[in-house]
């Protein structure tokens, strides 16, 4: 699922990072200083409440954040932005259950000297959980912006680490000027993971469910001995103050979930294993292979935050290559798409058993996640399903559909605009309201691709393309290459592109070629951040002259490409 390899996106746009500050301010000033009103009225439109209940020709307005009013026939206030809803559909904004986004890696801890003793210091060893989400909000950081692109106006955000990183937080997606200013609630959750520390103790899944049983235990034994003498410390020993054993009261106490970041299915079960042993509240996230345990997942009353990530799907061989392949190939093979169905597949059989989840965007890119969501749509998932997964079922896992989760008076006027059924293919997102400010986002023209002048746009004119192509550009670690392969499919142009290390192949997107002017564009998530390249230049024979642009960084490179012989 790569683009080009991640070591030669970073090596070509490390530089840019480092000094790269994007903001994209909300409202209809251009100061981004200050919102003109906080009033609005979205009519005639179609607004989805919630999972199978909607209104047609309808009006939503929102007053200082809040959803005021919803439905037809409504008084709108004289102040209110009035926004044409005709042909629109108004959803609940999407709540993701778990994710990275708005939060900064920290350098790593330094390797300590007494990294061998049965106690390395917690900080190496990742045993933090007295430690917030919050010191590592980075509120410039482009993923806030990509992730409400998406749709989604809400995220769990949890701290980069090992076993213990700390405490999940609840923020807004807006653009604001202080974290403070996001922050929906702090410490909702104690993020943990089966990721050792290296070459230390606990440095291995059994380890460190030994540790986690012997923190519990303790917690609950000093709970009790604190409580005591909270209430009457008169004869009672002065508790010892631990950060770490006081982070885990509110875990003993069920006051807070333990959310674990749990893909396959035996760490699933092993996370499921630990919360029998203790008892604490669990909440199982970025999920990926849960489809044989549906029942067991029940069952428990577990939550589950399944993974927006899709592996691609394989592909079939045919003709030529299939004959080619041996008996043990084709197996291997077969086994690969059994593989996938059952990924694809695996969110309609958890609803199907009736298991409450909803979605993570931990180890997904932020520009797949509608293409992975009708994946799952066309594997069996029902829309409704889908879309409270994405909306009410989050909210209640993560418990705020109080406030959040469907479009009623009175909740927070977190909601999305699309310009059609948000899950059919062409469905673009027009607005997004998040804690009451609205967002503007540009509706793509849905291109042609292929079609330009009556030469060119013509089968024969996109001839002088189709073909594979050998590529070349410069980056800081020198020459890098790779292959383009463009194709002619009924009139349309497609194509897809990948580098000379191996990495796997990723699509073009809007391809055309007009007037000797080949363009297309390409994206991918590095580092959290959702990067999209647009590839434009002239195409002279067998020659493309192209400058690779990353408009976000106001930054842009050269590309050479030759097409290949016999091409």
């Amino acid at each position: 699922m790569k683009l080009l390899s991640i070591k030669t996106i970073r090596a070509v746009f490390l530089l840019l990072i480092s000094v790269a500050s994007l903001s994209v301010k909300a409202q209809s000033d251009p100061t981004g200083q200050s919102a003109v009103t906080r009033t609005f009225a979205i009519t005639n439109a179609t607004v989805v409440q919630a999972p199978g209940k909607e209104i047609k020709e309808a009006t939503v307005v929102i007053k200082n954040g809040l959803i005021e009013a919803v439905g037809t026939n409504l008084t709108i206030p004289n102040n209110a932005q009035v926004i044409d809803g005709k042909g629109m559909y108004v959803y609940s904004a999407f709540i993701d259950g778990l994710a990275y986004t708005g939060s900064k890696r920290p350098e790593n801890v330094a390797r300590p000297n007494n990294l061998f003793s049965p106690d390395p210091p917690n900080d190496y060893a990742g045993i933090t959980p007295e430690n917030s989400v919050l010191a590592q909000i980075d509120i410039s950081s482009s993923t806030i912006g990509n992730m409400r692109k998406e749709g989604f106006a809400i995220s769990h955000t949890v701290p980069y680490g090992r076993m213990l990183p700390g405490s999940g937080a609840l923020i807004l997606l807006g653009d604001k000027s202080h974290a403070d200013e996001i922050m929906l609630m702090n410490d909702v959750s104690m993020f943990t993971q089966f990721a050792g520390a290296p070459g230390a103790y606990p440095g291995n899944v059994l380890g460190i469910m030994a540790k986690w049983r012997n923190l519990y235990r303790n917690a609950e034994n000093n709970k009790k001995h604190y409580d005591a003498y909270t209430e009457n410390p008169s004869g009672i020993e002065r508790p010892e103050r631990d950060r770490v054993t006081e982070a885990f009261f509110p875990v003993v106490t069920k006051q807070r979930p333990v959310v674990f970041d749990v893909a396959g299915v035996l760490e699933v079960q092993r996370a499921m294993s630990l919360q029998k042993d203790l008892g604490f509240k669990l909440i199982v996230g970025n999920v990926q292979q849960a489809w044989d345990i549906a029942p067991m997942l029940k069952n428990n009353g577990t939550g589950v935050f399944l993974s927006l990530d899709m592996p691609d799907m394989p592909k079939e061989a045919k003709g030529k290559d299939l004959e080619a392949m041996t008996e043990e190939t084709k197996q291997l093979e077969a086994r690969k798409m059994e593989f996938w169905k059952k990924y694809a597949s695996q969110a309609a059989v958890l609803s199907a058993a009736g298991v409450k989840f909803g979605f993570s965007s931990l180890d997904a890119t932020g520009n797949k996640i509608k293409a992975n969501l009708m994946t799952m749509i066309e594997n069996g998932l029902n829309e409704s399903d889908a879309l409270a997964a994405l909306t009410i079922n989050a909210a209640s896992l993560l418990g705020i559909d109080k406030i959040a989760g469907t479009v009623e008076k009175g909740k927070t006027a977190n909601l999305m605009v699309s310009n059609a059924p948000f899950f059919t293919k062409d469905a673009q997102i027009r607005y997004m309201f998040v804690d009451g400010d609205k967002y503007d986002l540009e509706i793509k023209e849905k291109k042609e691709a292929g079609k330009g002048n009556a030469s060119e746009g013509s089968a024969a004119g996109a001839a002088a393309v189709v073909g594979s192509w050998t590529y070349s550009f410069e980056t800081p670690q020198g020459e890098t290459t790779g292959k383009m392969i463009i194709k002619n499919e009924g009139g349309t142009l497609t194509g897809s592109m990948t580098s000379g290390d191996g990495s796997g192949d990723v699509d073009m997107q809007d391809v055309t070629f007009v007037n000797g002017v080949l363009t297309f564009s390409i994206s991918r998530d590095g580092g959290g951040q959702s990067i999209e390249l647009v590839i434009s230049g002239t195409v002279t024979g067998k020659t493309y002259n192209a400058e690779v642009t990353v408009s976000a960084f106001n930054f842009s490179t050269p590309l050479t490409a030759t097409k290949d012989d016999g091409q």
